[in-house]
This record gives C-alpha cells, sequence and structure tokens, in this order.
C-alpha cells in the first residue's frame, strides 16, 4: 500500500485475532516478556512484531525499521528500473533456490508422535512453499490477479549438513523437553541446533508453551557493509519458528498433526515472508502507516477468517486484499504476493547479509556417503496396556555406498541388560528393513528404549550421526485398590467434555458427558469407580473443540486417584483426547499361555496389521474389527499365512479391536491404532 510519509511504528502490541472465537472473555498471556490480553479462543497468528521489538530491547545496535527501510529503498528503486528495461518479457532473475533445514525439536517422543512430527508433514510443507512463491498454476497458490507474481525464489532441503555428510535437510532433535517458552527458543533451542544461517534457512518446528502463537521470524537485516547501517542482528537467532501443529499441509499430508483452519502450510509462507523483508499488508498500523509496497491497497487493519469485500480505508482505493500471504485469514483464503513484494524480496536476496550468501552456499550439493553407514529409527514399541512386556519394530536403512549385508544392533531399557542381535540380510543404497526385536520386560513407570548400532558390514559403523535412536515411554503402572476416584473440574464449556472408562475388552464399564455451558466455573464433580480386581483399564476423556479444558475459559481438570489418594492421571491442557492406562490388581491373568503369545504389529498401524502366533496349534480361523461402538469393519476367515496380515489402510483413523476366533470361541481381543 502507497503511503505518504516512511513511518512504521514497530508496535509491542499488535492486533490479536480470533481463530477458533467462543466467548468474549479475556487472558493475560507473555509474548518476549511483555504481557498482554488475549481473547479466549483467540491465535496470534504472528509474533515477528513483537519479537523484532524483543531483540532490538537487547540489542540497540540492530537497525531500527526507519534505518532498514532507508537502506533498502534506493536498492528497491533500483530493482525496479532493471524491470522496466526488462519490459518485453524476459525474466530479472533466475529462480534462486534457498537450502532448508527443518529442526524438529521434540522430547523422545516417537516418530510422528505429538511434536515429533513426520518427515512426511515437514515435505508437504516444502511442497507449499513452493507452490506459493512460485505461484504454481492449478495448485492452492496459483492466483489471477493482474498484481500476482512469482516470486521465483524456490525451497529445497538440504543435502549436507555441517560437516559435508549427506543429509535429507530434516533434523529430529531430542532436547527432553516437551514445549518450550518463547525466550527459551533463543536462548537454549537456536544456539543447540542450529546451521551455519549463512549457508541454510533454519526453521524450528516446536511445541510452544504459549499454544496461542502460531510462529514468528527474524526479519532480514543490511548489507553489513562498512558505512551503512551495518549491525547485522544476531546471527544465532536467524531463522523461522513455527508451532508444530501449524507447519505443513493436510491436504498433502493427512496423517500429521493439525490445528483447524491453520493446516495448509501458510503460517510458514508468511513467516518466511518476513525473513524475506515483507511487512504485514497493514503495516501494523492504521491507514496512515505503511507497508511499503504500492500494489497492495491500503488497509488499517489486519483481516481473519475468509471476508470478502472488506475497505478497511474507504479514502484510499481498493479493497483490503485479505487473500495477501501477509494478512491474518485462514490458510485456505491466501494465494497472493504482488509484485512489489516479489521486488522487496529480490532486493533481500541480491544485498542483505545472511540472505544473499544463501544463493552461494553449497548445501545443496549431495554430501559424502561413507562406504559402511547403517541408519536406525523406531518404528513402533508395540505397548501392550495391559502388560509390561513388549515388542520393538526398528527400521534400518542403509545410507552407504556399499552393499549393506550385516549389522550389530544393541537395545535395551534404561540402557540396562542390554542385548545384540546380529541382522544379516542385503540391503542396496537407501532400502530400509523392518526388524521386529525380541519381547523385553520391564515395570510400571517412565523408561527409555534405545537402540544403537556398533557395527555395518562387520566393520564399525562410519557415521554416528544417524545409527542410534531413543524413545521415552510409559508402561502401564498396577494399583491394589479396586476403588478408583475422578476429580473432574470443568471449564465454563462443559458441553465440550465427554469421558469413558473401559476395560481390557474395549466394552465401557463407566462414562460421563457432555455436560452444560456455564457462565462461572461450576462445582468439581466426582465419580467413584468400583472395578474388579487382576483387571486393566483405560480411561479416556475428549474435548470437541480439541482445546482442552485449562486456562482459556477457566482452570478446568481432571484427576484420578485410588482410595488411599495415589495419583493415577490427571490432566488439563490437552487437544482432542487425553488418555490413561491402568491396571488393578495384578497384570490379568485369566489369559491362557497360548493367548499370551498372540500379538500384533505394528501397533499403531498405517497399512498392515501383522497377527503374530507363537504356538501355531491355536491358529486362529476368523478375525473381526470392531470399532469403539462396537460396530463391525471387517472380519475374513484365516486360511493361509498371507491371512494374518490384516490391510487396514481402507479404514478411518482411531482406535479399533482385533478379534481372533477359532471354532467359534474367541481367543483374544487385542486393542490396536489406526494412524
Amino acid at each position: 500500500m502507497k503511503k505518504i510519509t516512511l513511518i512504521f511504528l514497530l508496535s509491542l502490541f499488535f492486533t490479536i485475532h480470533c481463530g477458533l472465537a467462543q466467548g468474549n472473555m479475556k487472558h493475560e498471556i507473555e509474548l518476549f516478556g511483555k504481557k498482554q490480553l488475549l481473547t479466549e479462543g483467540a491465535v496470534i497468528r504472528c509474533a515477528s512484531t513483537e519479537y523484532e521489538a524483543y531483540l532490538k530491547s537487547k540489542n540497540n545496535k540492530r537497525p531500527s525499521t526507519n534505518e532498514f527501510e532507508k537502506w533498502i529503498a534506493p536498492r528497491i528503486i533500483s530493482d525496479k528500473k532493471k524491470k522496466q528495461t526488462f519490459s518485453n518479457g524476459l525474466k530479472l532473475n533466475a529462480t534462486i533456490q534457498i537450502p532448508v533445514v527443518v529442526h524438529v525439536i521434540h522430547n523422545g517422543d516417537l516418530l510422528g508422535a505429538d511434536e515429533n512430527i513426520y518427515d512426511e508433514q515437514v515435505i508437504s510443507q516444502i511442497k507449499v512453499l513452493n507452490e506459493d512463491y512460485r505461484k504454481k498454476i492449478n495448485t492452492p497458490g496459483y492466483n489471477t490477479h493482474p498484481a500476482g507474481a512469482d516470486v521465483e525464489i524456490e525451497f529445497v532441503l538440504a543435502k549436507r549438513d555441517p560437516s559435508g555428510v549427506l543429509s535429507n535437510g530434516i533434523n529430529h532433535v531430542n532436547l527432553e523437553r516437551e514445549s518450550w517458552s518463547l525466550e527459551d527458543i533463543d536462548e537454549v533451542v537456536k544456539p543447540l541446533t542450529q546451521w551455519n544461517p549463512e549457508k541454510y534457512l533454519n526453521i524450528w518446528v516446536v511445541k510452544l508453551k504459549s499454544t496461542d502463537v502460531l510462529g514468528y521470524a527474524q526479519f532480514p537485516s543490511t548489507s553489513g557493509l562498512v558505512g551503512l547501517d551495518n549491525d547485522a542482528g544476531d546471527a544465532v537467532t536467524d531463522g523461522v519458528v513455527i508451532g508444530y501443529s501449524y507447519f505443513g499441509s493436510s491436504s498433502y499430508f493427512p496423517g500429521g498433526t493439525y490445528t483447524a483452519n491453520y493446516d495448509k502450510g501458510r503460517t510458514t509462507s508468511h513467516e518466511i515472508g518476513h525473513w524475506l523483508g515483507l511487512r504485514h499488508i497493514w503495516g501494523d498500523g492504521d491507514c496512515s502507516v505503511d507497508d511499503y509496497c504500492e500494489d497492495t491497497p491500503n488497509s488499517g487493519q489486519s483481516n481473519e477468517g475468509c471476508p470478502t469485500n472488506i475497505d478497511s480505508c474507504p479514502n484510499s482505493p481498493g479493497l483490503d486484499m485479505v487473500e495477501n500471504y501477509m494478512d491474518y485469514t485462514y490458510d485456505a483464503c491466501m494465494n497472493i504476493f504482488t509484485n512489489d513484494q516479489k521486488t522487496r524480496i529480490t532486493t533481500v536476496m541480491n544485498n542483505s547479509i545472511r540472505r544473499a550468501s544463501l544463493k552461494n552456499s553449497d548445501a545443496l550439493l549431495p554430501g559424502t556417503i561413507f562406504t559402511n553407514d547403517a541408519a536406525v529409527t523406531i518404528v513402533d514399541l508395540n505397548l501392550d496396556p495391559c502388560g509390561n512386556s513388549f515388542t520393538p519394530t526398528i527400521k534400518i536403512v542403509n545410507k552407504g555406498s556399499a552393499p549393506l549385508t550385516a549389522a550389530s544392533i544393541t537395545f535395551g531399557i534404561d540402557n540396562t541388560n542390554l542385548q545384540t542381535l546380529d541382522w544379516i540380510g542385503n540391503l542396496s543404497t537407501d532400502e530400509a528393513k523392518e526388524i521386529t526385536l525380541n519381547s523385553l520386560k520391564t515395570t510400571g513407570g517412565n523408561h527409555i528404549f534405545s537402540v544403537l548400532i556398533t557395527k555395518a558390514n562387520t566393520t564399525v559403523d562410519q557415521n554416528t550421526n544417524n545409527n542410534s535412536a531413543a524413545v521415552n515411554f510409559e508402561s502401564t503402572k498396577s494399583y491394589s485398590s479396586t476403588t478408583v476416584k475422578l476429580a473432574l473440574q470443568l471449564d465454563e464449556y462443559g458441553s465440550e467434555t465427554t469421558w469413558k472408562l473401559t476395560n481390557s475388552d474395549g466394552k465401557t464399564v463407566y462414562q460421563g458427558g457432555p455436560y452444560v455451558d456455564t457462565e462461572n466455573i461450576p462445582p468439581v464433580i466426582n465419580t467413584t469407580f468400583n472395578l474388579t480386581n487382576n483387571g486393566c483399564y483405560t480411561f479416556t476423556i475428549f474435548d470437541s473443540e480439541s482445546d482442552g479444558f485449562c486456562c482459556k475459559y477457566g482452570n478446568g481438570f481432571y484427576t484420578l486417584t485410588t482410595s488411599t489418594g495415589e495419583i493415577i492421571g490427571s490432566g488439563a491442557a490437552f487437544r482432542n483426547q487425553k488418555t490413561n492406562h491402568f491396571i488393578i490388581g495384578a497384570i490379568p491373568t485369566e489369559e491362557t499361555k497360548e493367548s499370551k503369545s498372540v500379538f500384533v504389529y505394528p501397533n499403531p498401524a498405517s497399512s498392515l496389521l501383522n497377527i503374530f502366533i507363537e504356538n501355531s496349534t491355536i491358529n486362529p480361523d476368523n478375525y473381526t474389527i470392531v470399532n469403539s461402538l462396537g460396530q463391525i469393519i471387517k472380519s475374513k476367515k484365516i486360511v493361509t499365512k498371507q491371512d494374518l496380515q490384516v490391510n487396514v489402510s481402507d479404514i478411518a483413523q482411531g482406535i479399533y479391536f482385533l478379534k481372533l476366533t477359532k471354532n467359534e470361541s474367541e481367543i483374544k481381543t487385542i486393542r490396536f491404532i489406526k494412524k
């Protein structure tokens, strides 16, 4: 938008918008040390403005907005003159490829669980970025607006790590903490994990303690040349931070973890726009404040949802460009960068320190490949919620140039009583193999399962960056009391809350909700469960709006305790559901020895569910899959060994029960998760 003056107010508090509004109440949050009130149910679409104020407060030499604009303005004019020279349609710039590393920060979860998102979710985000910045036809990033621009920027996952070793550009890092404050990301996460910002665009995907914040980015600095406003800002903080459920696209990878309305990858498109020098289209002010782009009409506010025909500056020509990536509308409503925004981005890429250097980065050259290099990941632990044993599944990948014909694999719980498996096979480069390890036993409580490849092809594995993996897990605890008490403190939206208690057969023995909405916090609801000894139970609480019941609309919580006050489980801040498994008395012993040797893997499963039967004399002759409502999803006779591989790719995600029968008598019912 064109304005008379070059005014930009770097406000500490900018308009905050509601994506999931349920009321007009407000609660206090803190952004980079500054407190502000946020409407209940709202989200902070972007915290880049606050982040810039925070960086400036820590480094007063960092260029102000006016200083940056005075530096960049003549360069933009020069680039525009060059564009006029090429008015015959020739491209001014070759397409710029930006090397990207995505740091997935987690606390030891299995791959795909919570904040440790799948690589496919990361790849879906890169796909969205390239559609948006290239205005690709027949994609959501295409538009027919006369000002719409192909920015000629492409994003490519790095092909080598800082040490020069081959990489896929996705860096899963276990920092042993589930969530992070905004300040701790700068002080802990970034320094520990950042790759050289002169060679890589660093993107950190994290679970933020302030779940209201979607993301933020560090604005580019000036050129760093002597005689100019040359403070480059702190290199160690340079990059983009995105909340994990706002990263990637549910359209391209439905199996990821997302938040509705912000699930198409546009938070990252928006934040990288800031990283490349773009302002919000309303200039973070009223109709008198500039975003320094003439072809974005004046806007006096940010916009939310998917509005049409908005004119927040009626004295200026044009409607608000609500479809611009630099507004605050829902992901599905965004589809445009303009020509002036492109010129601004190009100027930054040609002149700004740590942006211009990316064009000469070697990060897109394939890295070194070792001769003997075996990588390992943990696919699933196959935990039995009603027992203390499990049979882990791992995946080894040959990352070496030589065929992988043997590997020594050491594994165990809590780094004690380690076992070694000598695997023999034949894997070509990049070929993978899933391996089911020996069954392990443990006690109830929190533990760590770890695996290490010590040898590849009878020699020491040459790459220590990918030959180990570990995951935290909780084994089901046993309690002596047959009386369990539930204390439930609802928030003001009780209609969103339901819960149920099921036994090992998947049958509901107690349930509650939905409750009524109230204007004030209701009294605590107390419920007593009288349970059978030597039984296994699962308590699950649900929230239909996927925002738990803590803090936003009252400090809600639930607590499960025994009659003596021993805490079985508790929770408050969760998304759509939270689950606690527990055993009353001893681990159920009524099963026969034969049925105990029957289990399924992997669990959760995405495509094939394998039925393992140790004793062939009890082979079932039929299986039936039943959902949590007791409805039969599919049933099949078991005739051959191939029938023990159950195709679950065609059923919806959720919890199911596999019932195995022989001569019309049930052998075992096994709970499994379809992911």
